[in-house]
Formats: C-alpha cells, sequence, structure tokens
C-alpha cells in the first residue's frame, strides 16, 4: 500500500513538474513578445512570474515541513533536498523569460533588427533545453539529463557568435540603446541553457547520489 508520506512526495514531484510547466509558458510568451513581437505578451508574462515566485515558494514550505516530519533516506531524501535548488533553478529561468519580454517590449520602438531571425533561433534552441531539462526530471532520467550538457554547448556557441556581431562598431543610424538590449537577451538565453543544464545535473545526483 502507498504510505502517507509516498502519497506527498509524488504531489510534491507534481507539483514541482507544474512549476515547470508555468516556466515553459513564461518562455514561449517572452519569445512572443521578442521575436513575434506581440505587445499583449507582456500582462500575462508579469502574471506567469507571480505564480511562478508563488509557487516556487510554497514547494520550498513544502519541501521543509515533510523533511521535518519525517525520516527519508536515499533517493527520498536527495530529491527533498535537491528540490529548493530546482525551484531555485526553474525561479531564475523564469526571471530571464521576465527580462526577455522587458527587453522585447522596449525594441517594439525599433524596426524588427538584422539580427533578430538568428537570436529567434538562439531563444528557440534554449526551450528546447528547458523541455529536455523537465522530461529528464519527470522521469528522473539520468543519461538524458547529462546528455543536456552538449545541447548546451549550441547555446554556448550560438551566444559566442551573436556576441561577436553585438559588439561590433555601430552602422550608420544604428541605435545604441538597440545593441545594448540584445546584448542583455542573449546574455539570459545564454543562462537558461545553463539552468537547464544544471537541472540535468541535479537529476544526477538524486539518481545516483553522486555529482556528474
Amino acid at each position: 500500500m502507498t504510505t502517507h508520506f509516498e502519497r506527498q512526495l509524488q504531489r510534491l514531484r507534481s507539483d514541482l513538474l507544474r512549476l515547470g510547466t508555468l516556466v515553459e509558458s513564461a518562455c514561449q510568451l517572452a519569445y512572443g513578445v521578442l521575436i513575434e513581437r506581440h505587445l499583449l505578451s507582456v500582462e500575462p508574462l508579469l502574471q506567469r512570474e507571480r505564480e511562478i515566485d508563488r509557487s516556487a515558494q510554497q514547494l520550498n514550505r513544502e519541501a521543509i515541513a515533510l523533511l521535518t516530519l519525517q525520516a527519508p533516506v536515499a533517493e527520498d531524501l536527495r530529491f527533498l533536498v535537491m528540490l529548493s535548488h530546482l525551484c531555485c533553478d526553474l525561479e531564475q529561468i523564469g526571471d530571464h523569460a521576465l527580462e526577455i519580454g522587458c527587453a522585447g517590449q522596449t525594441l517594439l520602438r525599433y524596426p524588427p533588427p538584422p539580427y533578430l531571425e538568428d537570436i529567434g533561433l538562439m531563444f528557440q534552441r534554449s526551450q528546447l533545453l528547458l523541455s529536455e531539462a523537465l522530461s529528464a526530471l519527470a522521469n528522473f532520467n539520468v543519461e538524458a539529463g547529462l546528455a543536456l550538457a552538449n545541447c548546451d554547448d549550441a547555446v554556448d556557441t550560438d551566444y559566442q557568435r551573436l556576441y561577436g556581431r553585438l559588439s561590433a562598431p555601430l552602422m550608420p543610424q544604428e541605435s545604441v540603446e538597440l545593441r545594448l538590449i540584445l546584448l542583455l537577451v542573449i546574455r539570459n538565453l545564454e543562462r537558461i541553457g545553463d539552468h537547464a543544464t544544471t537541472i540535468g545535473q541535479r537529476v544526477c545526483f538524486i539518481v545516483r547520489g553522486e555529482d556528474p
């Protein structure tokens, strides 16, 4: 029979994955503002960020309570210990998505910059990395989690290439503000990839009890 503790643990896992879904949604809304130039996506993005913060805080409280009241061991203990770190990873991805969305809102004052298509590809790669990280977390799939490091290399390559272009001398009549905002955007995308990769590494620790 399933014990009360096991049911509580399963509920925490489900709530963590729901938090991941909220974060994915925030990234999609940010993509809508930045790449598709949908101004109406800004307010839902702000609301989604508030939901993410509330959910992460609630999960942390429940994990601490379960650790205090029970005596988990092995994988269950490692999951509860890692849960606050996973919430922090996801919360920070949500913060990066919000920064990108706000940057995209400012960019609406300008015509679409020539760099936007390549940034859109980098954004899609970052979103895919997040999706694969959440899948690894949902299934406690160590191999999938560790494979994220290779995918993150592609995001890092995008960052280096775009950083080189955006750091080049300005074209005539080109706005300094626009360049700076785009640099901020790709930095946030690079960080999303880093956090997604970290989630995969945390899956390895939960399952194996060791860092990759």
